[in-house]
């Protein structure tokens, strides 16, 4: 009797080891999808796996930084136009936040064809200007230091790409700096 429950034991502690290895290798076969039926690649605490939910976050994590690199940007060369523009000093709190946005969408425009140029995007053709306010170059130049700073990639490019871009730059800057003057105009226009 004794051997018979020696016997029986031992066949459940193999029975026992055996399920337990397929048990930790069941959750690899069973499907896993959310409500909308996307396919979940990871839960939480896996490791090791690379799916759709991590190239979300991930271009997630790049347009918050992106962000982060235009706001600094505008500021800075919000600041910069405060101290090279009298203009720029009687402007009032409202002009100056819709100034800021002005500043941020060319800045994001510009940071995302920085981008898609690293990326491998070819390059926009961009119209020649011959009026160009006259503190639109060194405004490029705060702008491609801050670029090339934080996109070193762009130094890899062709130099023909590089001039183009450039070009751009200094376009962005032209139209950042007209639209101070034509907010100007726009407003000698209303008192008169």
């Amino acid at each position: 009797m004794e051997i018979i429950f020696g016997i029986i034991i031992m066949v459940l502690l193999v029975w026992g080891l055996i399920n337990r290895k397929k048990g930790k290798t069941a959750w690899i076969k069973e499907e896993r999808f959310e409500e909308s039926g996307s396919w979940i690649d990871k839960r939480s605490g896996e490791r090791g796996t690379y799916g759709s939910l991590d190239d979300e976050m991930e271009a997630n994590r790049q347009y918050i930084s992106l962000q982060g690199k235009v706001s600094e940007l505008a500021q800075s060369i919000q600041s910069l136009l405060s101290k090279q523009l009298p203009e720029f000093q009687t402007k009032t709190h409202d002009d100056l936040k819709r100034h800021f946005s002005l500043i941020k969408s060319e800045l994001l425009d510009y940071f995302i064809q920085c981008q898609g140029l690293i990326k491998g995007k070819s390059v926009r053709q961009t119209p020649q200007v011959h009026a160009l306010h006259p503190l639109a170059s060194d405004l490029k130049k705060s702008v491609l230091n801050y670029s090339y700073q934080h996109f070193p990639e762009l130094l890899q490019l062709d130099i023909e790409i590089l001039k183009q871009l450039d070009a751009d730059c200094e376009l962005m800057c032209n139209r950042i700096l007209s639209s101070l003057s034509t907010e100007r105009i726009h407003k000698q226009k209303l008192h008169h």
